[in-house]
């Protein structure tokens, strides 16, 4: 039987398993530290790294005794902010629940893939094919994930770390539904856009200023719930969104810090001149918070000032405290199915 390259793709390299969630907590900056290895030699070779050179991995955090459900992470896109995500969720709800992050590097880049759709037009509702592989390998990942969970007959809460990916959910949700019935029914989607717009919903902000990737922007995968709730979003001009993916894609992704700070510095530099009055900031790309982070310590002046008068709205952070607030016991949920 011939082997699916695509799924051969998303078969984890490494795996690692933690008993407590201090335990997992305090092996991530050493992970971290190798991620940045991986990257700095790409960079020596005057390479930039893209998410699909990481490798494919598992993480997993299995206490002996739970009170919830599992929580199953689909990062990878890029893994530095997938295991910020692992983290903030291991902080979270401790040694309550089984928690899997899934590394899913392999899948393609979803602002390539939006491009292209883009390029062949309106005038066809077909699917390009580079569309077909992202859905058909995220739904794939989203089994692979699940294959990694040891409880097998309770509710799974999924949350997929990637702001962008979340335009090609549905169609792979439909595709796990209608091959893997039995598997999608135990699935909770969490959404990181549905959190963000329930949450502005409740507060005074009506002006955010997104900031994402070109995909996530395209694809109008913020700004349609936002509208439909009267909330108009700020996005940069498209010189700056040049920048702002420079930023993203050179910076965060490929570790380098001093690029990001530099090019971070430029992008706000240039925002504050043109579109000076947001009343808040959506992070609507995961690796956002790393670049505001990266600004924090080194930035000062006018864009010191606008960041630090600015809430950032995390989409991961919203999307795990709505996962927190729709927790049942594991008896009640076995029960609903």
């Amino acid at each position: 039987m011939q082997t699916n390259p695509s799924s051969a793709r998303l078969n984890p390299q490494h795996q690692y398993y933690f008993e407590t969630a201090q335990q997992a907590i305090t092996a991530l900056p050493a992970y971290r530290r190798r991620l940045a290895d991986i990257a700095k030699t790409y960079n020596g070779l005057g390479e930039v790294i893209a998410d699909q050179d990481y490798p494919t991995e598992v993480m997993v955090l299995r206490p002996q005794h739970t009170k919830a459900p599992p929580l199953l992470l689909i990062g990878g896109m890029g893994p530095i902010p997938g295991v910020a995500g692992f983290e903030q969720a291991c902080e979270m709800f401790q040694n309550t629940r089984e928690i899997v992050l899934l590394q899913a590097c392999a899948l393609p880049n979803r602002t390539a893939v939006m491009a292209e759709k883009r390029q062949a037009g309106s005038k066809t509702l077909a699917k390009t094919l580079a569309e077909e592989e992202l859905v058909e390998m995220l739904e794939m990942a989203i089994r692979v994930g699940v294959a990694q969970i040891s409880t097998s007959d309770t509710p799974i809460q999924v949350i997929v770390l990637c702001n962008a990916a979340h335009y090609f959910l549905p169609q792979a949700w439909q595709r796990l539904l209608n091959n893997h019935p039995q598997m999608a029914i135990k699935l909770q989607w969490i959404s990181l856009i549905e959190s963000v717009v329930d949450y502005l919903k409740a507060q005074p902000w009506r002006r955010p200023l997104l900031l994402c990737t070109s995909a996530t922007r395209w694809g109008q995968v913020y700004a349609h719930p936002l509208q439909a709730n009267g909330i108009d979003l700020i996005e940069p001009r498209d010189a700056l969104q040049l920048t702002l993916m420079d930023c993203i894609y050179q910076g965060v992704k490929a570790s380098n810090r001093d690029l990001t700070c530099f090019l971070g510095e430029r992008f706000f530099v240039e925002l504050l001149n043109t579109q000076p009055d947001p009343d808040c900031i959506i992070a609507g790309c995961s690796e956002i918070p790393c670049l505001l982070e990266c600004l924090q310590g080194t930035t000062t002046g006018a864009v010191g000032q606008f960041l630090s008068a600015l809430d950032v709205i995390n989409p991961v952070q919203l999307a795990l405290n709505h996962a927190a607030e729709n927790l049942q016991p594991m008896a009640a949920m076995e029960l609903n199915l």
